[in-house]
């Protein structure tokens, strides 16, 4: 029979190899420890690996939201998959601050890769605005908020964004 000593320890060794492959909130680690260590004191895992500086919600959100950005994915998506993960929306909030991200300048750089060419004006008047709902959608779907897809949009159509 295992000691206590000996499961905190098994636990502890468990929760570094999963933060050694990548950042991990602290609801992540504990719903994917909780299945092999059940009724495992977790709140004391969490003050150890904090002490050490294993483990941070903050760094976690940080490194997650950078990450997100790189992938063309906008604040309103990024703010829901962090509460997803259990991060505090005042975590989440900072994180997206201090990426200093210019959604605007983002979303027409997304708009533009994943569509080559603006809205044909050589289109039926009907076909351009569904392409440009099409458009509207994508955007939307990839988390920028309304301002920023109206603008990228019209910055397609006006060909601002022609240099990316």
């Amino acid at each position: 029979m295992d000691s206590p000593q000996d499961a905190a320890q098994a636990l502890f060794s468990a929760a570094l190899e999963l933060l050694s492959r990548r950042e991990h909130s602290q609801r992540e680690l504990k719903d994917k420890l909780a299945g092999k260590f059940p009724g495992a004191d977790f709140d004391a895992l969490f003050l150890r690996l904090q002490e050490l500086n294993y483990q941070s919600d903050q760094r976690f959100a940080e490194v997650f939201a950078r990450s997100r950005v790189q992938r063309g994915q906008g604040p309103i998506r990024i703010r829901r998959e962090l509460q997803q993960r259990g991060v505090s929306s005042q975590l989440g909030e900072g994180a997206l601050e201090s990426l200093e991200a210019d959604w605007y300048q983002l979303a027409a750089e997304v708009l533009q890769r994943k569509f080559r060419s603006p809205v044909s004006e050589v289109l039926p008047r009907d076909q351009q605005l569904k392409e440009r709902a099409r458009r509207q959608r994508y955007l939307a779907y990839r988390g920028f908020p309304s301002d920023a897809i109206h603008w990228a949009l019209d910055a397609a159509a006006s060909d601002l964004y022609s240099g990316f």
